[in-house]
């Protein structure tokens, strides 16, 4: 099976996924990078601030085969 490695990016820096995780497919392996960009906007989100993050998926070569982006932006009104 292919090995995937999910990089991330956020407000605090790049987290390079340096053991990665076997898939039986592409297709698989991009489900998971979108679940885990839902996963960790229910997280940051809990501040209300806004927010940007990014999920790079290499493969076993090293090559960049998919980015997904997450922004989120939240206004509080006064009253």
């Amino acid at each position: 099976m292919p090995r995937f490695y999910f990089d991330l990016v956020d407000s605090r820096g790049l987290h390079r996924d340096l053991i990665g995780d076997e898939f039986h497919s592409f297709e698989e392996a991009r489900a998971q990078a979108q679940a885990l960009l839902g996963d960790i906007a229910r997280e940051d989100l809990s501040d209300g601030q806004s927010h940007t993050t990014a999920c790079d998926l290499r493969d076993d070569g090293d090559r960049l085969v998919f980015h997904g982006e997450i922004t989120y932006r939240g206004t509080r009104f006064p009253g």
